[in-house]
């Protein structure tokens, strides 16, 4: 989240240290110190968070979150949310988010972390955990990082191979952007959805471009093109995607290509040789 050099929302404007660097030592405290919670205390952190998630009012919301620290100091879900509404520029996200990871992952315990690799989302204990990475994967991918985006990826598929979160086709995308194929290779070959997923169907194009076999990417192309044919001019960059994106799609829709058009294009315009030859290739 970009921000003016004037908006400090929700911190003292007079203040000379920097909002960024007053979250950084506060989770660094929280994560240097641990406090015992008491479950009464964990169940009022939830139902402060709860209240402001509901009201509208700004103000009301950051005060809500503020007491329900007091409560959980390490409740990462109220971090998370926090953060969202907070003036923090980007510079600092990345690093207030790997706290957070490390906070999360502290709270869970190395033996409950252990033991329960693998089914993550089934666990109300380990969820906030995933959620973290989420973001923090989401904040590389969208500030350049695509390699670290990758391994946080990696670690939610580990601890949750049924993917509740949506995340393979981010993963996917990044090994190609990436030139890993062989990473690729095991992601398509764990996940069957070459045909059905518009992700999945313009990857396999993708794909088969770069291991230099044009008979396999034509045919590629083919399945790509009745999966989904949306993405095509969005690749080209001859049709620029909507802002927003869709809050639910249609498998081949327009808002399923737009759904996962960001992802796809990073991908796809790191071989500009890929987008060339795609844009010879006649449709039939």
């Amino acid at each position: 989240m970009s921000i003016g050099p004037n908006e400090t929302f929700p911190f003292d404007p007079a203040s000379n240290t920097h909002p960024g660097d007053i979250v950084l030592t506060m989770l660094n405290s929280i994560l240097e110190d641990p406090r015992e919670v008491t479950d009464d205390d964990a169940t009022e952190a939830f139902k402060l968070l709860e209240k402001a998630l509901e009201t509208e009012d700004m103000e009301e919301s950051v005060e809500f979150m503020l007491k329900a620290l007091d409560h959980d100091p390490s409740n990462v879900d109220v971090h998370l949310e926090f953060l969202d509404i907070a003036c923090i520029d980007d510079s600092y996200q990345i690093p207030i988010l790997e706290l957070l990871e490390k906070i999360a992952r502290q709270k869970i315990g190395e033996l409950l972390f252990q033991e329960n690799e693998g089914h993550f989302w089934g666990l109300v204990e380990t969820r906030p955990y995933m959620r973290v990475l989420e973001c923090l994967a989401t904040e590389c991918h969208y500030q350049g990082d695509l390699n670290k985006a990758l391994l946080c990826w990696e670690q939610m598929l580990k601890l949750n191979a049924n993917d509740n979160q949506g995340v393979r086709s981010s993963l996917l995308l990044s090994c190609l952007a990436l030139g890993k194929l062989k990473k690729a290779d095991k992601i398509f070959a764990q996940y069957d959805e070459v045909g059905s997923s518009c992700s999945f169907s313009w990857a396999m194009v993708l794909k088969r471009f770069l291991e230099q076999n044009d008979e396999l990417a034509v045919q590629a192309l083919k399945t790509a093109r009745r999966q989904n044919k949306y993405m095509e001019s969005f690749i080209k960059g001859t049709r620029k995607p909507p802002m927003e994106l869709p809050n639910h799609y249609a498998i081949g829709s327009r808002e399923e290509a737009v759904s996962c058009v960001d992802a796809m294009t990073i991908a796809w315009n790191q071989y500009p040789e890929a987008i060339h030859w795609l844009k010879l290739q006649k449709k039939k």
